[in-house]
């Protein structure tokens, strides 16, 4: 299948996954996003999104695209107390504070787009840690099914670049690991007896 359709198919399936979890969270309010995951993610979806892009992914760079509309958005609806998760562990700030750090001395040193994307990678692997941990804790406040649809669009992501070397392909890989390890630990955490 051409890259370009791939993208587009991926990035039209992240935009309704995204719609459907804000729909999820405003409306059903089943889903309760995690603060800090999503302040950071805002920040650093930019980053990834933009290292992809100067980094040749091309078409495989769309479903970051959609991201940085979704994470802006989902951290906005965050911070509504009826919708965001409150709490968390102490930590958590420390994880975005350094989140946060990566990003200020990549645009202040000029970093070149492999270090960008690295920077990317790590940034937002750091503030992963508190949604997945809330996916294993309390599975029911996320949802799977969108989770799984983002899987899916950044696996169509990663098979749309167009050019492969690390700065293209490390953030929309990333994106797969990560959105595919949080619905593997929602569906593994559902099937078990609590």
């Amino acid at each position: 299948m051409d890259r370009e359709i791939l993208g587009i198919v991926g990035a039209v399936l992240a935009a309704l996954a995204a719609s459907y979890y804000v729909y999820d969270i405003v409306k059903k309010g089943r889903t309760r996003p995690h603060r800090v995951s999503w302040g950071v993610w805002a920040l650093i979806a930019t980053l990834g999104a933009g290292s992809a892009l100067e980094g040749g992914a091309g078409a495989g760079a769309y479903v970051s695209l959609v991201y940085v509309g979704l994470t802006v958005a989902v951290f906005v609806l965050s911070l509504v107390p009826k919708w965001g998760k409150q709490g968390g562990e102490w930590y958590d700030w420390f994880l975005g504070l350094a989140a946060v750090a990566t990003i200020v001395a990549w645009q202040i040193f000029g970093l070149p787009v492999t270090v960008a994307a690295a920077v990317a990678v790590a940034a937002d692997a750091a503030a992963a840690w508190p949604t997945l941990r809330e996916a294993y804790r309390q599975p029911r406040t996320e949802s799977l099914a969108v989770w799984t649809a983002d899987a899916v669009a950044a696996a169509l992501g990663v098979a749309a670049v167009a050019e492969y070397n690390f700065a293209s392909v490390a953030f929309p890989v990333y994106l797969l690991v990560a959105q595919g390890l949080i619905a593997a630990t929602l569906f593994a955490r559902r099937e078990m007896p609590h």
